[in-house]
């Protein structure tokens, strides 16, 4: 084998490994982003699961509460950043109804279960808020790579698309009031 020989067996070992790289690189980011959203994902859920149980602790209290603020919420595993927010919307504007009732009725202060309940439901809006930084970051480096020639072709043909982001300040942000929810 001459060198021209030499140059395209080099030439061909380089072009498969940047094309193994590049689809490991692809799947892997998207696989990054894919597994931060699920950790927001299950963090929604768990903060929609703990509000259902300070409504149910009001109601046995004898607190009437209005069936919009007791509707479950349709959550799920695999949901879009654009269903999440709506779902973290309708959550965060059920609890702001929510507190003045709880305010209406100083006697509740007195049960400890429900004032853990409540300091829980604080801790997870910040852990997902950290969720949703981490997510944020993912798919954004997600997206920067494949916005690049080769790496959008191969992203193409895994079908793996631009992801959006989640933006729980947004979420939570009243149209009326923008930084009320701080």
């Amino acid at each position: 084998m001459g060198w021209t020989g030499l140059i395209i067996l080099l030439l061909i070992l380089l072009l498969g490994g940047y094309y193994i790289y590049t689809v490991t690189h692809v799947t892997k980011m998207d696989s990054i982003a894919r597994n931060a959203g699920g950790e927001l994902d299950t963090l929604i859920w768990d903060r929609n699961h703990v509000y259902e149980q300070i409504t149910a602790k009001l109601q046995e209290h004898g607190i009437e509460l209005d069936e919009k603020l007791t509707k479950k919420l349709g959550l799920g595993l695999g949901m879009t950043p654009s269903v999440q927010m709506a779902n973290y919307t309708e959550l965060h504007r059920r609890w702001t109804q929510l507190l003045p009732i709880m305010e209406e009725h100083p006697e509740l202060k007195e049960d400890e279960a429900l004032e853990k309940l409540k300091a829980r439901f604080a801790d997870l809006r910040v852990e997902t808020m950290k969720a949703e930084s981490k997510y944020n970051r993912a798919a954004t480096d997600f997206n920067a790579y494949i916005q690049k020639p080769f790496p959008g072709f191969i992203a193409a043909r895994k079908t793996k698309g631009t992801r959006s982001n989640f933006n729980v300040v947004l979420a939570e942000a009243n149209i009326n009031d923008p930084l009320s929810h701080i």
